[in-house]
């Protein structure tokens, strides 16, 4: 098994409108069978490529397997995405900051399905899209890769919609890991309470609430997943839960399941997707 990770940072003028831009390649053991790997829900939009093996999502309720687009646009992942990706697995992903989707779409986030991860991108971006991943196939090395994917974002900035005081609140939360007093929050904001309800529809899809806690949740994921031998009480306080088990009720509803199944599921698994570029 074979492993290269690589984390981008935006060029100066895409900063407001993008986190990160994140290449990973992975080239599993081909004589074994391909592993599934649980995603978890993820505050984070993004958009992804994907140049090489196809990838495919496994349903819960059943064995079918969903082939994705070449190229997919992720608005809300509230759930758990079971996904069996190829033997040789190269991913490409643009990762926004929050309400930067929004700003670059043009239109609601809350019009794209919940975990629609089969909104291809160039049915909803750029019809150029299919260009791109041919700019991405004959790359030859990830400088080259990233460097095809920020020239394509800096065309884009012509067209974005204008940043607002929400975005900058959305910004803050991100970095605090969790909802302060939302009445604070429409004061940054500059907008009522009301208003800042649309807002948080209009380029999150979720509610201020709901959104908090899907922020909480994805720090302690990620935390857990790269230090397995922190427990689960510690854990809680650092990310800002009341105690242990309210941790526990998060990971059975985003997940499903409990955090020690979680756990043996991750233990499982010949290498780690995550990383600590969202924290």
């Amino acid at each position: 098994m074979f492993r290269n990770h690589k984390v981008y940072q935006p060029h100066p003028a895409l900063k407001e409108l993008v986190n990160n831009i994140t290449i990973q390649k992975v080239n599993l053991d081909s004589t074994l069978p391909l592993p599934v790997f649980p995603l978890p829900p993820i505050q984070e939009q993004a958009i992804f490529f994907y140049p090489l093996d196809p990838v495919h999502l496994k349903l819960q309720s059943s064995d079918k397997m969903i082939q994705l687009p070449q190229s997919v646009v992720v608005a809300r992942r509230i759930n758990r995405l079971n996904v069996v990706m190829g033997y040789n697995h190269l991913v490409i992903k643009i990762g926004f900051q929050p309400g930067g989707l929004f700003r670059l779409l043009g239109f609601p986030v809350s019009e794209l399905e919940a975990d629609g991860v089969l909104n291809e991108s160039v049915n909803l971006v750029d019809k150029e899209i299919p260009f791109i991943i041919e700019q991405l196939q004959e790359a030859v090395s990830f400088e080259h890769m990233n460097a095809v994917v920020q020239k394509w974002l800096l065309k884009k900035l012509d067209g974005l919609k204008n940043e607002l005081p929400i975005d900058k609140a959305l910004l803050y939360m991100i970095k605090q890991g969790t909802l302060s007093n939302i009445t604070e929050v429409a004061s940054q904001s500059c907008v009522s309470i009301r208003q800042l309800e649309r807002l948080y529809q209009q380029r999150i899809g979720l509610s201020p609430q709901f959104y908090a806690r899907l922020v909480r949740f994805t720090k302690a994921w990620i935390i857990k997943e790269n230090n397995p031998a922190i427990n689960w009480t510690t854990l809680a306080y650092e990310c800002g839960y009341f105690d242990q088990m309210h941790l526990i009720r998060d990971f059975k509803q985003f997940i499903g399941a409990t955090p020690s199944l979680v756990q043996k599921d991750l233990k499982n698994l010949p290498v780690s997707l995550q990383h600590e570029v969202f924290l």
